[in-house]
């Protein structure tokens, strides 16, 4: 007993300094109002109440009252789906049959889908991740009325996309029809003016899978034996619910900055360079990333600018997480304004962030709004000028 009782105490240390590591690797959540807290997504049902498990006690909560959970992941490897509504399904052995887009995924069980929700296929995806949101952002915005194939020799094909196997690209044009090598092909764009490109309003939720997929769901019904997502074409995917690895409710308690339209945007060149706003994205045009985390959701500026919108209702307060994004690569230093005018059009200061510099975890902000009727966010210069001063709003919602 002399010899094992050291050895258990030293047990008993190791699990109790354990505990507190292993409880904060689960995914964490933050309602709208009151604490944080970690758990695994174990329920939901089409009244849009959420149930999450810990190592405690379950919690339940409506969607209308959870800002986000989890967090999103990168995309695995396989092709992309590009959809209409700005999802994306990370796919292996993609066909096209029938007017229908059939594939399976890691995280979603085999599907098909009516060929007017797609709006591309990236066959071959770039390992860079900024040349990777460049393609899904060029489908996104394509325009034209025809079907285009993006070849890895950097040449474009313009037809009629008849189909789709796992070695051809069968392309109907005004030349005839011609079979595409898949191994050619790098990209999908179908012609725009035949993809339903209406997006969902009201309530629903931004979908993060564990293989880098992100799909907006109108509906989500989830236990222990499944998940099943409507989409709002109509389309219904199935995944095992511990596949989902992060959700945003949109339409619910908070309104996102980057969804409303601004009365004003203005940035001041440091030389000749001008840089616009991005909604949902870097001022690179890239997704945003910081801290090792992707956000769906916020505001790219350079500094110095300034954006301004009108508030159509009162809201309690405007939240957000402020950073430097990872495009800056470690460098850029910025200072985080946020002014209120009462409607008299005396502008007020209401928040001042530290100086937030490349590399640092994001900062949360929260911002009192009461008797404010617009709202501005400034980017000011701060450690060296301009000098990629990317700034990313992070999540910047307005809370009702």
């Amino acid at each position: 007993m002399i010899r094992i009782f050291p050895f258990l105490a030293l047990l008993c240390c190791f699990s109790l300094a354990m505990a507190p590591s292993v409880r904060a690797e689960l995914p964490l959540g933050v309602p709208v109002d009151g604490p944080t807290f970690r758990g695994t997504l174990a329920a939901a049902d089409a009244s849009g109440k959420l149930r999450f498990a810990d190592a405690g006690k379950p919690l339940e909560i409506l969607a209308a009252d959870l800002a986000w959970w989890g967090a999103l992941a990168e995309p695995a490897a396989g092709a992309q789906i590009i959809l209409a509504d700005g999802g994306t399904i990370v796919a292996d052995g993609v066909r096209i049959e029938a007017e229908q887009v059939h594939g399976r995924s890691q995280s979603l069980r085999p599907f098909k889908l009516p060929l007017e929700l797609v709006a591309g296929i990236i066959l071959q995806p770039p390992a860079d991740r900024a040349t990777l949101d460049a393609w899904t952002a060029r489908i996104a915005a394509a325009s034209g009325q025809t079907d285009r194939l993006l070849l890895d020799n950097g040449d474009e094909l313009t037809g009629s996309v008849a189909g789709l196997t796992e070695k051809i690209v069968p392309l109907e044009s005004d030349e005839g029809k011609v079979d595409v090598g898949v191994d050619k092909v790098a990209a999908i764009i179908f012609n725009p003016t035949l993809v339903h490109k209406s997006r969902a309003s009201g309530p629903r939720m931004l979908l993060g899978f564990a293989d880098g997929s992100r799909l907006t769901a109108i509906e989500l019904i989830a236990d222990a034996g499944g998940a099943r997502l409507k989409l709002a074409g109509g389309a219904e995917l199935k995944t095992a619910t511990d596949e989902i690895a992060a959700l945003q409710p949109l339409g619910g308690k908070v309104v996102y900055l980057s969804d409303l339209k601004p009365i004003s945007y203005r940035h001041v060149p440091y030389l000749q360079l001008e840089w616009p706003f991005y909604a949902d994205r870097n001022v690179l045009g890239s997704r945003l990333r910081a801290g090792g985390r992707s956000f769906a959701k916020g505001l790219g500026m350079h500094s110095p600018s300034r954006i301004t919108y009108d508030l159509d209702r009162p809201y309690r307060r405007l939240d957000a997480e402020l950073a430097i994004d990872e495009e800056a690569a470690d460098r850029g230093s910025v200072i985080f304004r946020v002014l209120v005018d009462d409607g008299r059009g005396a502008w007020t200061e209401r928040a001042t962030s530290e100086v937030i510099r490349g590399g640092q975890s994001p900062v949360p902000i929260s911002v009192d709004l009461s008797g404010a009727k617009r709202v501005s966010l400034l980017v000011d210069y701060a450690d060296r000028a301009d000098e990629l001063d990317h700034a990313d709003w992070l999540n910047a919602r307005l809370v009702r």
